[in-house]
């Protein structure tokens, strides 16, 4: 016979349909959610509404529980909702952490959902929107040899069949088994969260090791070594924000075009201020982010890894309303020199380049790669080799402005002088193996050393070699296609772009 309530349920199915939706909107209930306010975050609901176009979202397998006995109606949506929505109008994907549900454990009931979700989003080829917090893998449901298929059916497919649409992350609390940040396009993390493989107590368990979860993987670590994290926000709803900034430069996909957004800045615009900006003794630093700021759209510079290698800059920007890749040297660390660190981030853009299908415009002021023991140790040829591979497969449009020094590998490290391309030079660049000084002490060695006047015959070799590096000579064999006025700057490489984009609408994924 059946019990009274199960009764009442197939008597009345709207008042249960009604009873467990409402049962789902308290997610874990009221004292776990109090809990999570107080910890300083938001709900994974509080958060897609930050995220969402209002009214837009259609949630995916809502009543899906975790499958434990006694505890289905507790755990509705098994600490993770998916569904579907919009971003300024745009068609969507998301999944969010429900860390009141097990802390956002990702259980079998989560894993049966996201295979079907996945299968949809793949076909829809639907940029995917991740709002992260939670303990990984939940343990209950791993610690037997059931574990073989718990991940290796999804990791298998994402191998098999790479994701078609563009993914972001934000990591918004502790985040243990962070896959999708090494797999994301883009990737934050707010100020009060952590991401890393193992957490403290796993540490311990294997290591005898106590460490913190910032030690492990805080924002410190991730902006500043290891450069997994584009970004760092301080709260929840600052990482919706990013995450909706970010989007308007990118398409959803591959076959799609990036938006276009007119700022009301004219493309013809001629900035005076360029010619002043950068010094002429190439010993002197100034901040690039100036120039860079005054040739794109005003106010539409979104840096990247600003804290990681800050000998390179890099991020998006617009360009009469058009989206591009920008990478530069920055002159105020290191000389603005090519490291691992300034490797990687160029190579980070590269992939977004070819993800995205942006042109990538980078400002040249390079002393060459720094040649120091440290950087031999952290495996400095590897990632030179990998950045000259990526740049030669990465079949973008990559246009060049030479500003000052241009010397060595880090030359073409920079994309420039790219045959294929636009390689542009301001008069006061500098283009050779090496610095002129250098350049005279290691090729003239013994007679620099054995001169009467060292200083005199350093300077006056030194003097001849810069003016041998002048752009003039590099424009009159076609390596470089123009010497411009650096207020000029804005207007012809909104002009190169035109035509960057119309060779890339010719190659477009069919």
């Amino acid at each position: 016979m059946l019990a009274p309530d199960s009764l009442a349920r197939q008597l009345d199915p709207a008042a249960e349909l009604e009873r467990l939706r409402r049962i789902a909107s308290e997610l874990g209930g009221r004292e776990r959610v109090e809990r999570q306010h107080a910890r300083g975050f938001l709900t994974a609901r509080e958060r897609l509404d930050l995220l969402l176009d209002p009214g837009s979202e259609i949630e995916f397998g809502r009543l899906v529980h975790s499958g434990i006995p006694g505890e289905e109606e507790r755990t509705l949506g098994d600490g993770r909702l998916v569904g579907f929505g919009a971003i300024d109008g745009r068609p969507v994907a998301y999944g969010a952490s429900d860390a009141t549900i097990k802390g956002a454990s990702g259980g079998a009931g989560a894993s049966r959902r996201g295979a079907a979700f996945e299968r949809i989003v793949a076909a829809s080829a639907l940029p995917v929107f991740g709002l992260y917090q939670g303990g990984g893998a939940r343990i209950t449901d791993v610690l037997s040899s059931k574990f073989t298929g718990f991940f290796g059916a999804g990791l298998g497919r994402r191998l098999a069949f790479p994701r078609r649409g563009a993914h972001f992350v934000a990591v918004l609390g502790n985040y243990y088994a962070p896959w999708n940040v090494a797999d994301a396009d883009v990737a934050i993390m707010t100020r009060a969260s952590n991401a890393s493989i193992s957490s403290p107590p796993v540490v311990e368990e294997a290591t005898g090791k106590k460490t913190t979860p910032f030690e492990l993987g805080g924002p410190e670590v991730h902006a500043r070594l290891t450069g997994q994290i584009d970004a760092v926000v301080d709260d929840d709803a600052a990482a919706c924000a990013y995450l909706r900034r970010a989007f308007g430069y990118l398409p959803a996909n591959p076959w799609e075009d990036a938006p276009v957004a007119r700022t009301g800045d004219p493309p013809d615009r001629v900035e005076p201020r360029l010619r002043s900006l950068v010094p002429d003794d190439p010993a002197w630093g100034f901040d690039v982010t100036r120039v860079i700021e005054l040739v794109v759209d005003a106010g539409s510079f979104l840096e990247w890894k600003p804290e990681f290698g800050r000998n390179l800059v890099c991020g998006l920007a617009r360009l009469d309303g058009h989206s591009i890749a920008v990478i530069a040297n920055q002159p105020r660390h290191l000389a603005g020199s090519m490291d691992v660190a300034a490797s990687i981030k160029i190579r980070r853009m590269l992939d977004a380049c070819v993800a995205f299908r942006l042109p990538l415009v980078s400002f040249i002021d390079v002393p060459g790669v720094l040649p120091t023991p440290d950087q031999e140790h952290q495996r400095l040829l590897a990632h030179i080799y990998g950045l000259a591979v990526d740049r030669l497969r990465a079949h973008v449009p990559k246009i060049s402005v030479f500003l000052r020094k241009a010397y060595g590998y880090a030359l073409w490290g920079m994309s420039g002088a790219d045959p294929e391309w636009y390689s542009f030079a301001w008069p006061s660049a500098q283009i050779a193996f090496m610095g002129p000084e250098p350049g005279v002490r290691v090729a003239w060695r013994r007679q620099w050393e054995a001169a009467p006047d060292p200083d005199a015959f350093l300077a006056r070799h030194a003097a001849e070699l810069r003016e041998a590096a002048r752009p003039w000579a590099a424009a009159e064999r076609a390596y470089i296609d123009d010497v411009i006025d650096p207020a000029a700057t804005r207007p012809i490489l909104a002009r190169a772009l035109r035509i960057a984009r119309a060779r890339l609408a010719a190659t477009r994924p069919s």
